[in-house]
């Protein structure tokens, strides 16, 4: 099996993709279709993406394990994007999910809730997970 990357769900949308078989939410408020790809992160963007994109969100949510492998060899493609750092900084490399995600046990390798402390998502321990450097 393979490193694995992360997608950040709202729980009702995860728990909603279960009667079709597929997730298709690209990121908060947006679809696949809407989009082209599902927004994805390594475990070391995942605390940028909660503080930036969920900061102010107070819905349930749920990082999703995902198996970068076991969802190519299911056909969907999983793009590296350098995104732009702040000014005068690198960018950094984040994983793209090109097509919808297979409610499949070898892709989606598990659920884990997020829990929200006062103002702050707390990231969970990954240490039980496959993670790696942003691929280039």
């Amino acid at each position: 099996m393979s490193e694995q990357i992360f997608h950040i769900a709202l729980a009702d949308d995860w728990e909603g993709a279960a009667r079709f078989g597929e997730y298709e939410a690209s990121t908060r408020a947006h679809t696949l279709d809407q989009i082209g790809f599902i927004h994805a992160a390594t475990a070391e963007q995942l605390e940028h993406v909660l503080a930036t994109v969920y900061g102010d969100v107070n819905l349930p949510l749920a990082v999703i394990v995902i198996d970068q492998d076991a969802l190519r060899d299911a056909g969907v493609d999983v793009r590296w994007d350098e995104r732009a750092g702040p000014s005068g900084t690198p960018g950094r490399w984040v994983p793209r999910i090109m097509g919808a995600v297979p409610l499949d046990p070898d892709i989606v390798v598990a659920t884990i809730p997020l829990e929200k402390h006062g103002e702050n998502w707390t990231v969970p321990d990954l240490s039980g997970y496959r993670v790696g450097e942003a691929a280039s």
